[in-house]
């Protein structure tokens, strides 16, 4: 299984207003999930890893401004608020909180051990704090830095709280930036467990909010390998990753410059009857006759649920194979098509050769007759290639193989290509060479008459 590619294909959008609303709503009341920047990768996980929590009933905390206080002040806050998620997943011990004297709202100040560093001067804010999203949406309400109230929101089913440590007045250590959330297929973005996607094709999804236009993103997989989204077009920040096995796998999404809190998703890769998953491995009875395939494929071309080892088909629309060109109207480019290949278009090269025949009068041996030698002549081959570091003909070794690869130029789609040679090709026998490639480096296999072609030019 490990040579058999299986992609997942991702997407990146904006949204300023419209939150993702989670599949598995009603599956539990809430999930938390805590990020610091110490441990923003795949491989360290979060902080607090995204946990269903069933908070038992309402919580009371107290104001830890002065630990030596007597009296500390206290209140309770309701089952459904988000310190009562955060105590369920870490227990009462770990969360601490501290009510503003100004605005009077309960603000958490240290959650497992990592305090929010105190204000100061002559800074208004600590370097950084302990920032409260319910749901994808800030309970700040866009006001300042003390302004998350943890007592208050009613946090709605199977919705999340995430904490995370905001930039204050300093912009280290800490994300300046609003959250990505990721959702994966019919799944949700608070999902805890893995979604089961196909080998190919499983749409994965990562919006922000708050955001003023289109913005990109990273997404990485527990193998390695890093896809970046496009920012613009008709599906924004599309991309495209890859698995190399079935099984459980882990995907996230994170801004390059490290500016947001990263997006998490498991996911489990399986063909749905391969023992993977909770799948049933099929075993077919050794004896079926299997009727014709229906489906139209070589075997390594990536259809009919075959493995792409090929490169994308190239095709020549403006030369056809043995053509003869009158003087002076040689081709001054190539034009062609590029067949869809379903791991897409890497590039197209070619290569142009040319072979000039010419015969030539050579010196007549001396005889013993007193008559002129009868003049003699022989046929000399001068062959040439084409250059794009120069853009001529130059002289080299006859032989396509001893030719210089040149990259063409692919349309926006990536289904055709054209090579332009500035001047008209003069005369001569010429042999053009095609080649395209996928994004795995597949190629093209050599075609006589498709993409390698034989014509002379008068």
């Amino acid at each position: 299984m490990g040579h058999l590619a299986r992609t997942l294909t991702t997407a990146i959008a904006v949204l300023t207003a419209t939150l993702v609303v989670a599949s598995n709503a009603a599956a539990f009341p809430s999930v938390v999930r805590v990020e610091t920047k110490s441990m923003g990768s795949l491989a360290s996980g979060a902080f607090v890893n995204r946990t269903a929590v069933d908070a038992p009933g309402p919580v009371t905390i107290t104001d830890a401004t002065d630990p030596l206080s007597p009296a500390p002040e206290q209140t309770t806050c309701a089952a459904t608020s988000p310190v009562a998620a955060l105590i369920a997943a870490v227990g009462a011990t770990q969360v601490k909180t501290v009510k503003d004297p100004t605005t009077g709202k309960w603000l958490i100040s240290s959650i497992k051990g990592i305090a929010q560093p105190a204000v100061v001067a002559p800074a208004v804010s600590p370097s950084w704090f302990w920032r409260l999203y319910v749901d994808q949406g800030p309970v700040d309400g866009g006001g300042l830095f003390n302004q998350d109230d943890a007592c208050a929101p009613a946090v709605p089913a199977g919705s999340e709280v995430l904490l995370y440590q905001a930039c204050g007045a300093k912009t280290i250590g800490c994300y300046s930036g609003t959250p990505l959330y990721l959702r994966v297929r019919g799944g949700g973005p608070y999902d805890i467990d893995p979604q089961t996607v196909p080998g190919r094709g499983a749409p994965v999804v990562v919006r922000t909010i708050a955001d003023l236009g289109p913005t990109g993103a990273t997404v990485q997989t527990d193998e390695g390998m890093t896809a970046i989204s496009l920012a613009a077009g008709e599906t924004p920040g599309q991309t495209g990753v890859s698995f190399t096995s079935y099984g459980p796998h882990g995907l996230i999404a994170f801004k390059g410059d490290g500016s947001r809190p990263p997006a998490r998703m498991a996911v489990c890769v399986s063909e749905g009857n391969d023992g993977f998953c909770g799948s049933t491995r099929y075993q077919p009875p050794p004896d079926i006759v299997y009727p014709p395939s229906p489906c139209d494929t070589n075997g390594h071309d990536g259809l009919c649920g075959t493995v792409d080892t090929s490169g994308p088909v190239t095709h020549v629309t403006n030369i056809t194979n043995k053509k003869v060109f009158k003087k002076k109207k040689g081709p001054g480019q190539v034009l062609g098509t590029i067949d869809t290949d379903p791991n897409g278009v890497q590039d197209v090269k070619l290569r142009l050769t040319r072979v000039v025949t010419s015969r030539v009068k050579v010196k007549a041996k001396k005889t013993k007759a007193k008559k002129k030698p009868k003049a003699q002549y022989k046929t000399v081959k001068r062959c040439t290639a084409w250059n794009d570091t120069t853009a001529l003909l130059q002289t080299t070794r006859c032989g396509t193989k001893y030719a210089k690869w040149f990259t063409a130029d692919l349309s926006d789609l990536r289904d055709k290509f054209t090579y332009s040679f500035a001047m008209t090709l003069p005369a001569g026998a010429y042999t053009l060479e095609v080649l395209g490639a996928d994004e795995n480096g597949s190629k093209d296999a050599p075609a006589k008459g498709r993409n390698v072609l034989t014509f002379t030019v008068l």
